[in-house]
């Protein structure tokens, strides 16, 4: 492209030397011509060589953050296909219980996690303790915000859970999110929705 707008300066000066001698220019005339029109393409050449030095620190500058992106984009597929492994349902074997399940590799490699399977799946599930080969449970995963009560639950217990807090006494985040349904953080009941805060 440099090329090219230099063959056209060119022409330029070529075709105004010719108009020159057409409008009856002399040859001092003429030269003055072709030494400012040598000048403009000086003056441009300058331009496009400080635009071209820009072009290339700001090339300097992108290529860490294109490595950068290229390597987050790895870094995600990388997640998805880890992701990919831990399966949504599990086919109960005969000698599973909840425990051992929560605590296998690509399910919740925990087996304190159990009662998150317990709690997906009491559709079906009437008692913990029992369950039975060939029931296809329902594995939840990723982040939880916000937790049914059922039976049995109380603040401190919920904000224990390995899946919410894994720490008791972070209960009181839990009462400050959902003091428009709690009025006593003592008192929660079966069926309430509670939002469990992420910040």
């Amino acid at each position: 492209m440099k090329k090219i707008f230099l063959a056209a300066i060119v022409l330029g000066v070529f075709a105004s030397g010719l108009w020159a001698k057409k409008d009856g220019l002399t040859e001092e005339e003429a030269q003055l011509k072709i030494q400012q029109c040598q000048q403009k393409v000086d003056s441009l050449n300058a331009v496009l060589e400080n635009l071209n030095k820009k072009l290339a620190a700001l090339q300097d500058e992108v290529k860490p953050v294109d490595e950068e992106i290229a390597s987050i984009s790895k870094e995600i597929e990388d997640l998805k296909a880890e992701i990919a492994k831990y399966p949504s349902e599990y086919t109960v074997q005969k000698g599973d219980y909840l425990a051992k399940i929560a605590a296998m590799r690509y399910i919740y490699n925990n087996a304190k996690a159990w009662p998150r399977i317990y709690r997906a799946n009491r559709d079906k599930i009437k008692n913990p303790n029992l369950i039975y080969p060939g029931w296809v449970l329902k594995i939840p995963h990723g982040l939880v915000t916000e937790i049914e009560v059922i039976p049995g639950d109380c603040l401190w217990k919920i904000a224990g859970f390995t899946w919410i807090y894994n720490d008791p006494l972070q209960w009181p985040k839990i009462y400050k999110a959902n003091k428009d349904k709690i009025k006593d953080p003592d008192l929660i009941y079966p069926g309430q929705i509670l939002s469990i805060p992420r910040d």
